[in-house]
């Protein structure tokens, strides 16, 4: 069905209203069981065939396993041949999916907690996974990954929080699956999770780390990458002068994002003893304003908190879930556009502590849906976003066209009363790659993007998809 949609995008169009509103269907359930304790969970195209799938880890400390679900592009999964050689991983808490050897599409790399290793598991470009292969086995108490490129070189690194050793570390990869010795970002007891992007834009990506302590003084604090100050093929760091936050008892997330859409980047955070869900804007060296998105009355034990633009209206939404099994499993806070957010809405609720979510476009019609793992109910599930039309404006064309689609360079635009409009698209993982404004009879340069399938929304109306050759 997606192929055959695909293949019709260059003169199909899609309107959405700036009216539209996002419901959610009812809980699908991909595997009722996943083994004992799923606790991570990644999405990307595993099989080569553009759309999403699925992998997890479980944490049961007890022949633990890394499974994935093939989509057939319409959210329709299938459980796939196991990963990982049973007997091989003890506390799964970290999995990425990144194509880490340049070839047969994305791989998949997870880390053991009780084994302290960081296993690498290639793709065989036949819808399977070769033996997986100790990349590290000094990762003391390995837990959550991160696939970014550290030292500019060009090629995916991968990243470890090192809970019991009290190490933020990286591992330098190669392009062809091999990877360099195992690097230190800072030793500070407990990291839980770390978060890259470019901070202070200089162009290489600086680090953001949570501090786990189970009692009152987990912080969270920046630290920026040195490796373009430098000029030299090294990586340095240097911390942010002025704390972003401290007092916190147990954050389970912290993340760069830019929360209000002002195009800079912000910093969220979930405290699952505290309760409080909170995003801050900083300044380098500055100080931090903290705004709280919800706090212990909403959901006591929050787990994930995420920031995606769920309505494609172009404005970055917040989802969390509940850490427990009291509150709404899962909810979400709608941007009012202003750079605040409405009152949550729910979008399920159960008992299933979800302490790992992804958000892609599942089903391939446009918009972002939510798969998740249930810690509580051995379950993987996925919540179809409805993207709702309630009216259409008078003055709104629906003639607008984008082309060449596919293409290699550039997109035109037709049918579009304003002057200047405002594009945003997003990749198939429901990562924005551009958010910009310009005139509407003035091209625009898509040759940086990777070859793939993009979502495109104009003025928050309008939506297709693209190709990307």
């Amino acid at each position: 069905m997606k192929k055959t949609l695909l293949s019709i995008f260059s003169f199909l169009l899609i309107v959405f209203s700036v009216d539209g509103q996002t419901l959610w269907n009812s809980i699908q359930n991909i595997d009722p069981n996943t083994g004992n304790d799923p606790y991570v969970i990644a999405s990307g195209d595993l099989d080569g065939d553009t759309d999403i799938d699925l992998a997890i880890g479980t944490y049961n400390f007890s022949a633990d396993v890394v499974k994935w679900y093939q989509n057939d592009g319409n959210g329709n999964f299938t459980l796939m041949p196991t990963v990982s050689d049973l007997g091989t991983l003890s506390g799964i808490g970290g999995i990425v999916i990144a194509d880490y050897d340049g070839i047969n599409g994305n791989d998949i790399i997870v880390s053991s907690y009780s084994n302290d290793t960081v296993m690498f598991y290639a793709n065989d470009g036949s819808g399977g996974f070769n033996t997986g292969v100790a990349i590290s086995t000094t990762a003391d108490g390995a837990g959550q990954l991160t696939a970014v490129d550290i030292n500019n070189d060009g090629n995916l690194d991968v990243s470890i929080a090192e809970y019991d050793g009290g190490v933020a570390s990286w591992l330098p990869g190669n392009g062809d699956g091999t990877f360099g010795a195992k690097q230190t970002i800072v030793a500070v007891n407990l990291p839980g999770n770390l978060s890259f992007d470019d901070f202070d834009g200089d162009g290489d990506q600086d680090a953001l780390i949570g501090y786990i302590d189970g009692t009152t003084s987990g912080t969270i604090e920046i630290y920026y990458n040195q490796y373009v100050e430098s000029g030299m093929t090294s990586v340095s760091w240097i911390k942010d002068t002025v704390t972003v936050n401290s007092g916190n008892p147990y954050l389970l997330v912290t993340a760069f994002a830019d929360v209000n859409d002002d195009g800079t980047l912000d910093i969220i955070k979930s405290d699952n003893v505290s309760g409080d869900v909170a995003w801050y804007s900083k300044t380098k060296n500055g100080p931090s304003i903290e705004t709280i998105i919800s706090d212990d009355s909403i959901i006591d034990r929050p787990a994930v908190v995420a920031v995606a633009d769920l309505d494609n209206d172009t404005y970055n939404d917040v989802i969390l879930t509940d850490g427990g099994s009291t509150n709404d499993a899962i909810i979400w806070f709608e941007s009012t556009d202003v750079g605040t957010f409405n009152s949550e809405a729910l979008i399920y609720d159960n008992n299933y502590q979800h302490y790992g979510i992804t958000i892609a476009d599942l089903d391939g019609d446009g918009d972002k849906d939510i798969a998740t793992i249930g810690y509580f109910s051995n379950t993987v599930d996925w919540y179809e976003n409805i993207l709702e039309t309630l009216t259409i404006n008078d003055n709104t064309s629906t003639r607008f066209s984008i082309f060449p689609n596919p293409t290699k360079d550039v997109l035109n635009f037709e049918g579009i009363n304003d002057s200047t409009i405002k594009i945003s698209i997003i990749d198939v993982l429901g990562k924005t790659v551009f958010n910009i404004s310009q005139n509407s009879s003035q091209s625009l340069d898509v040759s940086s993007l990777s070859n793939g399938i993009y979502t495109i929304t104009v003025d928050g109306k309008f939506v297709s998809k693209f190709i990307k050759e």
